[in-house]
């Protein structure tokens, strides 16, 4: 939560995306567009229901857990507790790891804290965990050059002492290659206020060395909110989050924070009903979109999915169709999943080596055809 949102804000600059060469990306697109507005509103009301998530209460722990039941269930398993110690007790923050393909030592952070104070901080950050949640069920299954660590802070509220731990423990010592790092903190806005523009901020506090960097980044990342979501942007400063002692190691940061603040965070009416469920559907989106772009995503083209796999597929992307080339006679069926996992559809296969398959029904994304534990990953458009 942020403490002090001063008159500085007035000094925010509303960006243009017709300044910067970034364009959409059909691909990109593809995968945002399975942002699901049911997976956040059920995440806000589950973390609401956990209570409130201060340091030594069940609560806390509780949330630890259903944190990591649910990357588990989103297929990761690179999940490590990095533990620490405030007040004489013990506290965790929560490092999932994705791991790229190019660059699997150099790592895109996204970030925000899941303790609160006072209330449930469904809002604060309760909107923040609702969306990096989404953003790791969708990424899981796409291939990205760059390492991805998701982290959920512990103890932010207090004083960022999770993340000033993660940054003197793990960060410092281990030398660790940061692309860029984007927190995610209070963004639900404000119910029956009209919440269509988000926050975008960059580093102007010294150590200045990566100033420049973190402004251009910050520049991309409006730029994603503009290309993947409805949202307009406005750029200001990073203060008082997670991201701080990040910045404080010349890491290059950036991060979301809502254009309307809510009243609430760190009181007992911090709660759902008061915040803009669809306004954290749209940050969702551009956060997804932000990290595609920042860890660059790739879809596996179809000569190396033919050397890998025993049947090819095209056109790909699709649209109404596709036309499926066996090397072999195939026996058996052909399992069609959408990118949570999903089975979408199961077809039955002649014995004819080229065979059609219409996909006209299936909403555009990314979806993953297995036949004989053998997988190709297509985009319908």
């Amino acid at each position: 939560m942020k403490v002090l949102y001063s008159f500085f804000f007035i000094c925010t600059v509303l960006f243009s995306t017709s300044n910067y060469a970034q364009s959409y990306d059909n691909y990109y697109g593809s995968i945002v567009n399975q942002c699901s507005y049911d997976s956040i509103d059920i995440h806000l009301t589950e973390l609401e229901n956990l209570g409130v998530k201060e340091i030594g209460t069940a609560a806390l722990d509780n949330t630890l857990n259903w944190l990591i039941s649910k990357y588990t269930s989103y297929g990761y398993t690179n999940i490590e507790i990095d533990t620490f110690t405030y007040s004489s007790t013990n506290a965790y923050n929560l490092i999932v790891t994705k791991q790229g393909t190019v660059y699997p030592n150099t790592y895109v952070i996204v970030d925000g804290h899941y303790d609160t104070k006072t209330g449930t901080g469904t809002n604060d950050n309760g909107s923040g965990i609702s969306i990096i949640l989404e953003t790791a069920r969708l990424l899981q299954n796409v291939d990205t050059k760059y390492s991805i660590k998701f982290i959920n802070f512990s103890q932010e509220e207090v004083g960022l002492v999770g993340s000033w731990h993660y940054v003197n423990n793990t960060v410092i010592p281990s030398n660790l290659d940061i692309k860029v790092l984007l927190n995610i903190d209070e963004v639900g806005g404000v119910n029956g206020m009209v919440n269509n523009t988000i926050v975008c901020e960059r580093d102007e506090s010294n150590p200045s060395a990566n100033n420049v960097a973190s402004a251009n980044y910050t520049d991309t990342l409006a730029n994603c909110v503009s290309l993947y979501s409805n949202l307009q942007t406005e750029i200001s400063y990073a203060y008082s989050s997670d991201y701080m002692p990040f910045q404080s190691n010349n890491e290059i940061i950036t991060g979301l924070f809502e254009k309307n603040q809510s009243p609430h965070p760190h009181t007992s009416t911090d709660l759902k009903i008061y915040l803009d469920v669809n306004y954290v559907y749209e940050i969702a989106k551009a956060t997804i979109g932000a990290s595609l772009y920042f860890a660059v995503a790739y879809l596996t083209t179809d000569v190396e999915q033919e050397n890998k796999s025993n049947f090819s597929v095209y056109p790909n992307p699709a649209k109404g169709s596709i036309t499926i080339e066996f090397n072999q006679t195939p026996i058996g069926q052909l399992k069609m999943t959408d990118i949570a996992g999903k089975q979408v559809k199961l077809a039955p296969l002649n014995s004819i080596k080229k065979q059609t398959f219409s996909i006209a029904e299936l909403a555009k994304g990314i979806y993953f055809l297995n036949f004989n534990n053998q997988t190709v990953k297509i985009v319908k458009e």
